[in-house]
C-alpha cells in the first residue's frame, strides 16, 4: 500500500521507512525492503532516537506528519482511506 501510494504522490510528498531496529537486524532489513521492492528511502534506528521522539511504543506504528511538522496520522493499522487524507494534506 505504501509503495503504490509512493508512486502516486511521490512528486509531491516525502514517504520515510524507519525501522526501529526491535529485533531487527540491519541485514534483514535491508533484505526486507529489496525482497518488496520498496522504493523510498528507510532509516534503520538502531538507537531508538526516532522512536523515542515519536514515543512509539510498538510495531508497525504508522505517522503522518504535515509540512507544520503537525502529526495528522498516527496508528498501528494505516487507515483504508489513507489516499484521500493525504490528498486532503496536500491541499
Amino acid at each position: 500500500m505504501w509503495k503504490d501510494l509512493h508512486k502516486k504522490l511521490r512528486d509531491r510528498v516525502e514517504f520515510i521507512g524507519i525501522n526501529v531496529g526491535i529485533n531487527e537486524r540491519i541485514e534483514g532489513v535491508r533484505q526486507h525492503v529489496k525482497s518488496h521492492e520498496i522504493n523510498f528511502p528507510n532509516i534503520f534506528d538502531k538507537d531508538r532516537k526516532i522512536i523515542n521522539a515519536f514515543n512509539v511504543m510498538g510495531t508497525p506504528t504508522h505517522i503522518v506528519i504535515d509540512r507544520e511538522g503537525t502529526i495528522k496520522y498516527r496508528g498501528a493499522e494505516a487507515p483504508d482511506e489513507i489516499e484521500k487524507h493525504m490528498k486532503e494534506l496536500l491541499r
